[in-house]
């Protein structure tokens, strides 16, 4: 654990090294009485994500919440001003190549340099802003068609709402949750799914926000499983607190409901880190998949098991934890880590569908990956699996 906080501690200081040589260079600043202010400040931002989570548990409520909110701005906005910055050095990288930039005078280049610097900075904000507009506003509706065996007529009228990565924490705040529950809610579900990262914060310092979630209510049941956060953030705490939520969590089981489909939910991977048993997709499913109609909740899409799943019945496999990237271009790096990054995959007999989540992780944006409530209909194992999106 030390040595991983050394190396990002490293990390952060290098990238705020070199954002801050760069503003230094390309405004000119010179002056001992801005240049001191700039490091001080630097220093700090480095670190500041690091404080906020330290105020958790031994700060008052209200620098918690400062301090969260400028350090998870700022690394949205650290982020923004880092990938701009290196897709300006290919384009100078680009003029020099062509012998262009040799071409420049003195007081051209330092133009350049000002007026990019500006530029840069302006865009960043611009971007974070819509960042910020996208994460806390209504949810898009992923309207998707599950295609499974045994279908029936009762079945056929489900109508299943799910919803993953809420990140219940500082930023994700009660308020928050309770709209986000009211959406959900407003489209009247039969039957809702949570899979997974629900809880981001110590159930300690949130168990205050559990009757937020009291709004999801369905007839036949709100049901869960955990994500990787709600390890990290100690899951005996979490569990306490998702049952004064009066979500019914599946910790490596099964349910029957009455109509006839078996929800199945597995503990995220994450549990073998903190050596807690985990059986095989394959283990807990077989052998009521089979012959039943199953969706299974595993929060983090992994590609074998999500196949291991559908190999062993499943119709249809629900994940979370990719958030699509969130943030442009992290999506690029997500996509490439995740085989069922987003959306809706058909891999056998079986569907495979990624949900973005509702909520967010780190800074308070989005861009690209608008927040997301998943609204299933199943249809027959002979009909179209499909999935739009809509306000």
């Amino acid at each position: 654990m030390i040595i991983f906080l050394a190396i990002v501690l490293t990390i952060m200081g290098l990238i705020h090294w070199f954002l801050y040589a760069r503003l230094v260079s390309a405004l000119e600043i010179t002056n001992p009485a801005l240049l001191w202010p700039l490091r001080i400040l630097a220093v700090f931002l480095a670190v500041s994500y690091f404080i906020a989570h330290m105020t958790e548990r031994h700060g008052p409520e209200p620098l918690t919440h400062a301090i969260h909110w400028i350090a998870s701005n700022w690394l949205g906005l650290m982020w923004a001003f880092l990938w701009i910055t290196l897709i300006l050095y290919l384009g100078k990288i680009f003029l020099i190549a062509t012998g262009v930039w040799f071409k420049f005078d003195a007081a051209t280049i330092t133009a350049i340099g000002r007026w990019t610097a500006y530029g840069t900075i302006a865009v960043a904000i611009l971007l974070c802003g819509y960042g910020m507009k996208m994460a806390y506003g209504p949810a898009r509706i992923a309207n998707v068609r599950v295609p499974i065996k045994h279908i029936t007529p009762e079945l056929r009228e489900l109508k299943i709402a799910a919803a993953s990565d809420f990140h219940s924490g500082v930023l994700v705040n009660r308020r928050l949750i309770e709209r986000m529950a009211g959406q959900i809610m407003s489209l009247k579900p039969d039957l809702i799914l949570l899979p997974g990262d629900l809880v981001d914060r110590s159930a300690d310092n949130l168990m205050g926000m559990a009757d937020a979630f009291h709004k999801l209510q369905a007839p036949f049941g709100v049901y869960g499983t955990t994500g990787n956060h709600d390890y990290y953030v100690g899951l005996k705490g979490a569990l306490e607190f998702l049952r004064a939520a009066e979500i019914r969590m599946l910790m490596n089981e099964t349910i029957e409901l009455p109509n006839g489909l078996v929800i199945a939910g597995i503990e995220d991977r994450t549990a073998k880190q903190f050596k807690l048993p985990r059986p095989t997709p394959k283990a807990l499913l077989n052998p009521v998949a089979a012959d039943k109609p199953t969706i299974f909740l595993n929060h983090t899409p992994d590609a074998k098991e999500a196949e291991e799943a559908i190999a062993a019945g499943v119709d249809l496999v629900l994940c979370g934890h990719s958030h699509a990237g969130q943030i442009w271009p992290f999506s690029i790096l997500s996509g490439m880590a995740h085989k069922y990054h987003w959306g809706l995959y058909r891999f056998g007999k079986g569907s495979v569908f990624t949900s973005c989540g509702i909520g967010f992780w780190g800074p308070p944006m989005r861009i690209g990956a608008p927040p997301e409530i998943v609204l299933i209909r199943l249809v027959g194992e002979n009909e179209p699996a499909a999935v739009e999106w809509t306000k």
